[in-house]
């Protein structure tokens, strides 16, 4: 029995480029992590340019700050978010995605058909 493979193989053609890219990751693996320097380097926090004088104590992260506005000024919308949004039902979560989603997608269509009838 004698197979004849070609690229206009699916099959065939599916491995070809799998393995190619494997190996491709892999070689680039290696030579990142043999030219990867080995010195941990520790530098002075960065504050846009001015001296650490200036500032006496770093600066919360953004996600800090907000997360901070959210739990003492937006209480509500935080405990809606906690009660509501994130019950652990994948339902749940699923039907307020998809409503939002669905919401943009409604937007996206609107606005390719008002594009199409300026043109």
């Amino acid at each position: 029995m004698t197979h004849s493979y070609s690229l206009n193989d699916p099959l065939v053609t599916t491995i070809l480029v799998f393995t190619s890219m494997s190996v491709s990751f892999l070689v680039l693996l290696i030579i990142y992590q043999s030219l990867k320097s080995r010195v941990v380097r520790e530098t002075k926090i960065y504050l846009s340019g001015e001296p650490e004088e200036v500032v006496r104590e770093a600066s919360p992260s953004v996600g800090n700050l907000y997360w901070g506005f959210i739990k003492k000024f937006a209480r509500s919308i935080f405990n809606t978010l906690i009660n509501k949004v994130q019950t652990g039902s994948i339902h749940e979560w699923f039907s307020f995605i998809s409503s939002w989603l669905g919401i943009l997608i409604l937007l996206a269509v609107l606005m390719s058909i008002l594009y199409l009838l300026a043109r």
